[in-house]
Order: structure tokens, then sequence, then C-alpha cells
């Protein structure tokens, strides 16, 4: 459903935009943010429903609708009211830092209260690789897959950016056509903690013994000993050099 802005109404739309608490008041503020932000009409579609509308997503702290700008498709994350940040500043800096290392999806604008954002269309992680009941990607295919995010993940670790959540990252790796990942949701992302995305990533794919692990397994036709894993970890999180992120690669079998 394609809704043009100034066809949304607070009695319609207010639950959306001012999720959970809507007020009349909040309701106008955001509607002149879309405007700022050079949206031109909301299609309420994905996976999740409000009432009698459908959103991409529904968060701890904001929601994410399609958004339609300058004839093309974005994401807008939408702060909720009841969040514990007061805006989404933080967030838009720190994905800016993200892009400009080439990870996270594109940031295109910005207001307190909303992220206007490149919409990533694939899967989430445990979906790409066919689970529960699927087939995996080809061997080949994953072995891409696990290079480029490694890679990604080495580059946010360079720029001193700790994504912070990629010990969860089913919630924040999608995969696009070709087996493209791309790092999502910078928002405890920070520039003051020592970097660890390496790491955290590679024990969350390769070390936890999850249906995640044995796909990945499947897929390659096994993984090293889970010490040798681990040596490599260690020996890079004491000493994180492009030599020692070569070691991980190369016990992987990805250079």
């Amino acid at each position: 459903m394609l809704v043009k802005i100034g066809e949304l109404s607070f009695e319609e739309h207010g639950l959306i935009l001012c999720y959970p608490r809507p007020s009349p008041s909040e309701f106008e503020g955001r509607l002149g943010e879309l405007q700022r932000l050079g949206v031109e009409a909301l299609e309420f579609t994905g996976g999740k429903s409000l009432g009698k509308l459908q959103v991409l997503g529904k968060g701890n702290s904001a929601l994410v609708l399609v958004a339609w700008a300058g004839g093309r498709r974005f994401a807008l994350k939408v702060r909720r009211v009841d969040s514990g940040k007061p805006d989404v500043s933080h967030e838009a800096e720190l994905t800016r830092a993200a892009n400009g290392v080439g990870v996270g999806p594109r940031l295109h604008a910005s207001t307190e209260n909303m992220l206007l954002m490149e919409l990533v269309e694939g899967l989430n992680l445990p979906a790409w690789l066919g689970l529960p009941d699927g087939r995996p990607p080809d061997g080949k295919t994953v072995r891409s897959f696990l290079l480029k995010v490694l890679q990604q993940c080495r580059r946010l670790d360079l720029a001193g950016i700790d994504h912070g959540e990629l010990s969860r990252a089913s919630k924040h790796v999608m995969v696009k056509s070709g087996g493209e990942p791309c790092i999502l949701d910078f928002e405890k992302a920070s520039l003051k903690r020592r970097p660890s995305n390496v790491t955290s990533l590679s024990q969350y794919l390769l070390l936890r013994g999850s249906p995640i692990t044995l796909r990945i397994a499947e897929a390659l036709g096994g993984l090293p000993d889970k010490e040798k894993i681990l040596e490599r970890l260690r020996g890079y999180k004491a000493e994180p050099t492009s030599e020692n992120f070569g070691k991980i690669l190369n016990l992987l079998g990805l250079n």
C-alpha cells in the first residue's frame, strides 16, 4: 500500500510514525521530518503488522518502513517514541563512518528521529543458508561470502569502529544476491571501544556449534579444528595486524 505524504493521517498512520504512543503534536513534527528528508510517499509492506498496516521491521528502538524519494525506494528507520535515546544522531554518525570504509547500507539523509538509507534487499543469514529445512548455497558461494564479510569486519576494525552486535549476526547481517554481505544496524556501534568485529563475527559463524556453524561447515566440506581457529583469533586479538588477519583467512582457505 503506497500512501503519499500529503495523504498521511494521524488516525490511520499515527501509530506507525509515533510508535507506540502516538500524539498529534509528535505526528505533525514527524511529518515535517519526512518533508525535510524529501520523502514523497510511504509504502506499507513487509513482514511485521501494526494494526492494519505492514512494516519491514520492528525493534526495541525503531521501526523500519519503505519510503519513496526521488522516484526510488529507500529504507526509513523511525525512532520509537519510547526509545532510550533522544534522537538518532549517534547511529547516523556511525553509519556514515562505516559507509566511509565501504560497509553498511548507504545513509542518504537523517533528521532527529529518522534515517533514510539504502534499501537492502536480500535474506537474513539463517534464511540465506537454507535454515531450517532448505539447502545451503554451494561451497564456492559460501566461501566468497565469508571472505567478503570478514574483509568488511577488518575494514571496520581498521577504522576504529566496533559494531557491538556481531555476536548476534543473524539479525545484523543481510545477504544480497550473489552472496554479497551487508552489515546492518550501527545503533550500538562505538568509536571508543576497542574494535572486535573480526573476532566477534568469526566466533559467531565458526565456533558456536549452532545450526549456522553446522550449515557453513556442510557447505565448505568441513571447518578447521576449533582450537586452531581460536589460536588464530587470539593472535589477531592480541595484535590486529594484516599478517594476523591473513593467517585467519589462510586457515579457512579463503586466500
